[in-house]
């Protein structure tokens, strides 16, 4: 933890138009640290936007690197040809199947997104930093590393984040129907992007084809975005480094 008394701001609020998921960047940032606090930073911007609060200010510095690796991370992720790639061919599947052209556009953002996350979430390493890091957000530990402003989201974080080692990482939350029940909630209240009655299958059908085409690209789209992120810098946390992915195997 840093010696500075003055809290500092770590992140912005989180756009609408996202890159990797929060699960991803928690996989992500453990390429650079194995610091539960460092994959916590990393995926404090969503998590923040989750809960329709402000980012709060840290002490630590591992937390302060995982943010800004998060919003590099965002940014390489949207350059990458093959992720735009797949995205495209996301949109004309899902028009051919019936959904608006604002619905799929944005469905087939968020989808493949959630795919990739799907993959990730294979590495039995990124699975056990992941729990490590919501875990380092609990309310014992929050007082030293994070500072939510009002005291109502850090109660609304609580209850996100209790939910969130409730859920864990498993085997269905990768499946095609359960992609697409997020996908329908990830653009609820949104008129232009929702989705349409019946929608939600289309999408399910839609996932469940695509999901070996994301497979077959994601070891490579992890590769660029490491790349762009070490090329650029990025300071990993205290332990810095980069390791190898973690051990695949079924959530």
């Amino acid at each position: 933890m840093s010696g500075t008394l003055a809290r500092r701001p770590v992140a912005r609020r989180c756009a609408r138009s996202r890159g990797v998921n929060f699960f991803g960047h928690a996989a992500i940032a453990g390429r650079f640290s194995p610091s539960p606090a460092f994959a916590l930073g990393a995926m404090l911007p969503d998590l923040a936007a989750m809960i329709g609060a402000r980012p709060p200010s840290s002490v630590d510095d591992d937390v302060s690197r995982g943010v800004e690796l998060h919003h590099a991370t965002d940014a390489a992720f949207h350059d990458l040809a093959a992720f735009r790639e797949l995205v495209a061919g996301a949109e004309r599947e899902l028009r051919a199947r019936g959904l608006s052209r604002g619905s799929a556009r944005a469905a087939a953002h968020v989808g493949v997104e959630l795919l990739l996350d799907g993959e990730l979430a294979g590495e039995r390493g990124s699975r056990d930093l992941y729990l490590r890091a919501v875990r380092a957000g609990g309310l014992l530990r929050a007082g030293r590393l994070l500072a939510w402003r009002p005291e109502a989201a850090r109660l609304r974080f609580e209850a996100l984040r209790l939910a969130m080692l409730a859920r864990g990482v498993r085997r269905e939350h990768s499946t095609a129907p359960v992609i697409a029940r997020r996908v329908g909630i990830a653009l609820e209240g949104r008129s232009r992007l929702a989705l349409a009655s019946g929608d939600e299958l289309h999408v399910s059908e839609w996932a469940a084809a695509a999901a070996p085409r994301v497979r077959s690209a994601a070891p490579g789209i992890v590769a660029s975005v490491l790349g762009a992120l070490r090329g650029g810098g990025t300071n990993g946390g205290s332990t810095g480094g980069g390791g190898a992915p973690a051990d695949r195997d079924e959530p």
